[in-house]
């Protein structure tokens, strides 16, 4: 008995091309897999951990490169200024509306916080926010720079889509963050400005999905199931098998 194999050019060619197609994307997802897993891993330690009480301790947390994504925070700061609050693109649902951002300073730092959404009919109408000490609770959230396809602010319209509001020339950056390269900003924030202060600051869990392992097994399955199905056809063709001698 010897082993015999004559494959078809044209079928081994697309076979051999999709299967490596299919293995690689397999591949991306394994480490897209590996990648939430750390980064949900991550997250759970942030939204567990004790409530920052300063703009600094965010700050020297950042520094030691630990995780602060989805972490509470309460300090008392100052708004800066009276002024109009930024408004970045927010779509909920069908509604199209823009959220509401402004700065606020601690000592020699200042971060911007988010209060709220304003539907697209009255975003000219938002008031503006009046200089005040202020108490602030809420969610540290770091951000990325603007994904690629994301349109172009238009600074004089108070029109953002994506959370860099003030214009480069104000080296905004440096003064939010403190210096530190990871920027952040407060979300969903609880301010008081009567000296009320949120004594309990509930633990907000993302809902973020984890289906790379599926995903994973359906693209490795693919090339299984296509190299079998390349192998069964050579063996109705008599291609492939064993022959006596």
């Amino acid at each position: 008995m010897r082993f015999h194999f004559r494959p078809f050019p044209g079928l081994t060619l697309f076979t051999t091309i999709s299967i490596m197609i299919l293995i690689g994307l397999g591949t991306w997802q394994y480490q897209r897999l590996q990648w939430k897993t750390a980064y949900l891993a991550e997250v759970e330690q942030a939204v567990t951990a004790e409530p920052f009480e300063s703009l600094i301790d965010v700050e020297h947390a950042l520094h030691l490169q630990e995780p602060v994504d989805f972490r509470r925070i309460r300090f008392k700061g100052t708004i800066l200024e009276a002024q109009t609050p930024y408004l970045v693109y927010s779509r909920r649902k069908s509604n199209l509306s823009w959220r509401r951002f402004f700065p606020v300073q601690q000592d020699s730092r200042v971060v911007f916080i988010g209060d709220g959404l304003v539907l697209d009919k009255y975003r000219d109408d938002v008031p503006q926010t009046m200089a005040a000490t202020i108490d602030v609770a809420g969610y540290v959230r770091v951000w990325q720079p603007k994904d690629r396809g994301v349109p172009n602010s238009s600074p004089e319209a108070n029109r953002w889509f994506s959370f860099n509001p003030m214009p480069d020339s104000h080296d905004w950056a440096d003064s939010v963050a403190g210096g530190v390269e990871t920027r952040y900003y407060i979300d969903n924030v609880n301010v008081s400005p009567d000296g009320l202060f949120m004594d309990t600051l509930p633990i907000k869990r993302p809902n973020i999905r984890n289906n790379h392992f599926d995903y994973m097994l359906t693209w490795y399955g693919l090339a299984v199931a296509l190299f079998v199905i390349y192998l069964i056809l050579h063996v109705q063709r008599g291609r492939l098998g064993f022959k006596s001698d």
